[in-house]
């Protein structure tokens, strides 16, 4: 079952043009806490793995934290 947990305002700013070709991550933010959050583009992601599976390859998404 899909839930909303919470809603924040938040500003994306680019990431600059050595990160910007980072495919699947469209900017970042600063949440209040400080903590800088990274911004998926879900669309590009999900769409990459879709063309992988298609191809028989494995999904794979490696996200540092």
């Amino acid at each position: 079952m899909d839930e909303l947990i919470g809603q924040q305002d938040i500003v994306i700013k680019s990431l600059g043009r050595f990160l910007s070709k980072i495919r699947g991550i469209a900017g970042a933010t600063i949440l209040g806490d400080g903590n800088v959050a990274l911004i998926l583009d879900v669309d590009t992601v999900v769409g990459e793995r879709r063309v992988e599976a298609e191809a028989g390859g494995s999904p794979r998404l490696a996200l540092a934290s």
